[in-house]
């Protein structure tokens, strides 16, 4: 596994009455930089690796018309963010002299930048329902764009 992921054991107590962890199986999870569980794995087999469940995208980031409202230009000090839609309704984000990245859904309203372990890009809804602003989470800082046009 990476090494941003902090692994954390637990071992839950045996509970006839509750299906989960009845057999008393060690689960381990896996949180990512800003401490969100992002695996459980369980030893299910002893002769196979754990079993390991990683969590999947939810919330607002995986609608394509949420996707679609967050499509603009956006401007923080001298930099340019320019948020675009790919042939697969998927977000597409280039900043001022850098490559095109890839954000992907995460939760709610938030994106991790594909090339970038560790990026997050958060989107945030106005008035209008357009996205207004979009909160670069970096791991040296945090950085608000606001909507240029």
């Amino acid at each position: 596994m990476s090494d941003t992921l902090a692994h954390r054991p637990f071992e839950l107590p045996e509970n006839p009455e509750r299906f989960l962890n009845a057999l008393g199986y060690p689960m381990s999870f896996s949180t990512d930089r800003e401490g969100n569980i992002a695996t459980l794995a369980v030893p299910f087999e002893g002769l196979v690796k754990d079993i390991v469940f990683t969590r999947v995208a939810a919330g607002d980031c995986t609608n394509p018309a949420f996707r679609q409202r967050c499509v603009g230009a956006y401007r923080y000090g001298a930099v340019a963010v320019v948020v675009m839609q790919d042939s697969d309704e998927q977000l597409t984000m280039t900043v001022t002299s850098e490559p095109t990245y890839a954000l992907r859904p995460y939760q709610a309203r938030t994106f991790v930048i594909a090339e970038h372990e560790g990026f997050r890009v958060e989107f945030h809804l106005g008035a209008d329902g357009k996205a207004d602003e979009m909160i670069l989470h970096y791991p040296r800082g945090t950085f608000v764009a606001r909507r240029a046009q």
